[in-house]
């Protein structure tokens, strides 16, 4: 079923450009009172923050007495309608707009979404898929379809539906999410490693934004036994170690020069009569640190494509590596991180004002080293 959180508001705070923009450049809307309707919206929009949906309701029934008929408002209300848990009387509301191509595809993931809340899985498919064939470059269907397929048990075909969605709109960050979060149940703990910290980069400063973060550090521990003579380095199942290079039997595959590697970079960090169970930050973006830097001096970016790594090897060539690490994965040890920023405050804040003029680059498909586009 879907969530709201992840399905039905993030549309709202879009839609509400749409509706500002529509309001001054229609020309056939001129014999309305656009202003009166505008300053209802705005009421609308403040309870819908609140969390009061039936003032909501009320605030958009006044506004689509000014402009009756307007799309983005019915929208707008049946959105409230959801909040409020009246989900068929959204549905009647929502259904003759929902195909409207001025709500591009969020006209047929509220239509999934009433349905999804009212149980019936085979309406919000529908809806879902309509949409698809529709808008094929729609992040948000594809994970309300994995979403789907995930509840209903069906891991492998969520992800794809996932991974897709990553494909056909790189900028939305919900199906980078879920595959993270996906992946730690399972023993391929590198693409949660990978799809993680692409989603930190795309969302820098929500609450997912500290559950990732606290994630990776967490998925990193797990995979990490240094000193343990059996099975160091465990970040892929022995059936994805066992897939063979599609460059050839004479070479690494992606996943097998990954944990090569970092068993290489992990060495200094190895105690002498025992096994380190967990690693620290500092640890963590010192081993990190070193992998990068050996990885692109042996040439495994020429072999090996994941973007990612290529975000990596930009830091370090600037300087801010390690700073980006840390705020990686600060989240995992806030006791440590309030240490490392009470003695590298101002070099970290340096960092901050740099990464929020750069980043990593959305505007095409990334490759993760998960059937790269």
């Amino acid at each position: 079923m879907s969530c709201l959180t992840n399905s039905v508001f993030p549309q709202r705070s879009l839609m509400i450009l749409l509706v500002v923009s529509a309001l001054q450049v229609v020309p056939s809307l001129a014999q309305r009172d656009a202003s009166k309707a505008d300053v209802e919206a705005g009421h609308a929009i403040e309870f819908m923050d609140a969390n009061m949906p039936d003032n909501a309701i009320a605030a958009w029934d006044k506004a689509l007495s000014f402009m009756p008929g307007y799309t983005p408002y019915i929208y707008e209300k049946c959105v409230s309608l959801v909040m409020a848990k009246r989900y068929q009387e959204a549905l009647i509301t929502l259904s003759p707009i929902h195909a409207d191509t001025s709500l591009h595809d969020r006209g047929y993931q509220l239509m999934g979404n009433c349905y999804d809340f009212m149980q019936d899985t085979t309406n919000s498919r529908r809806y879902y898929r309509e949409g698809v064939k529709q808008y094929p470059n729609s992040g948000r269907l594809h994970f309300e379809i994995g979403q789907q397929y995930y509840v209903e048990g069906n891991r492998a075909q969520a992800n794809e539906w996932w991974r897709k969605g990553t494909i056909v709109e790189p900028k939305l960050a919900t199906n980078y999410y879920w595959l993270a979060r996906s992946y730690t149940e399972t023993r391929d703990l590198i693409w949660t490693v990978f799809y993680g910290e692409a989603f930190l980069n795309i969302e820098r400063n929500t609450a997912r934004t500290r559950d990732i973060s606290k994630l990776l550090f967490e998925t990193w521990n797990r995979s990490l036994k240094l000193g343990d003579t059996v099975d160091p380095i465990n970040f892929c199942s022995d059936e994805l170690l066992d897939v063979p290079s599609p460059k050839g039997a004479q070479q690494m595959s992606f996943p097998v020069a990954f944990e090569y590697n970092i068993a290489l970079a992990a060495q200094p960090f190895i105690p002498k009569d025992s096994v380190r169970t967990r690693v620290s930050i500092e640890m963590l973006v010192d081993l990190r640190y070193r992998f990068t830097r050996a990885w692109f001096q042996a040439g495994y970016d020429k072999k090996y494509k994941n973007d990612i790594l290529e975000w990596n090897k930009t830091l370090l060539d600037n300087g801010q590596l390690k700073e980006y690490l840390w705020w990686l994965y600060g989240y995992g040890d806030k006791r440590e991180m309030n240490r490392y920023f009470a003695s590298s405050g101002d070099r970290y804040d340096t960092f901050l004002v740099w990464f929020g003029e750069h980043g990593m680059h959305f505007e095409r498909p990334l490759c993760l080293g998960l059937g790269c586009p």
